[in-house]
């Protein structure tokens, strides 16, 4: 009997964790993908572990993408201190190259864009990193 329960027991986090990993799959491969441009960050904290942080630029990003021409700009990211905050997750070993890459954008003309699956009353989730329309491991040198 106490075997059961012992096994009922280590069950029950793994079935949860299975039904929300499934559940963001569903979201990600069917939310409509739509591409937004990346702005202004707070240069104290881009790089916080092993993700980006940054802002939409909702002056450079193609809002007809959206129902009725209207970007959604509540339904992305987070509130922060210095605006919505969003975070883009990369591999450790290819922050300091993306780093200096997103530092130097602006003498380079270089244009960061973020590929997110949206499906409105949901939360959006980030897909791809693009840089000059090119996947962002691609892009690195």
């Amino acid at each position: 009997m106490k075997a059961k329960i012992l096994a009922i027991c280590f069950a029950i986090p793994f079935v949860c964790l299975v039904i929300w990993t499934i559940t963001l799959a569903w979201q990600r491969n069917h939310g409509s993908e739509v591409k937004v441009a990346v702005m202004g960050y707070d240069p104290r904290d881009l790089l916080s572990g092993h993700y980006i942080q940054y802002q939409i630029d909702w002056t450079h990003t193609d809002c007809s993408q959206f129902k009725r021409n209207q970007c959604p700009e509540q339904d992305f990211c987070k509130d922060a201190r210095w605006g919505r905050q969003c975070r883009f997750y990369i591999p450790e070993n290819k922050a300091r190259d993306l780093d200096k890459l997103f530092r130097k954008r602006n003498d380079t003309d270089t244009k960061f864009e973020v590929v997110y699956s949206y499906q409105p009353g949901r939360k959006v989730i980030a897909k791809q990193l693009l840089i000059n329309g090119e996947d962002w491991r691609k892009a690195l040198p």
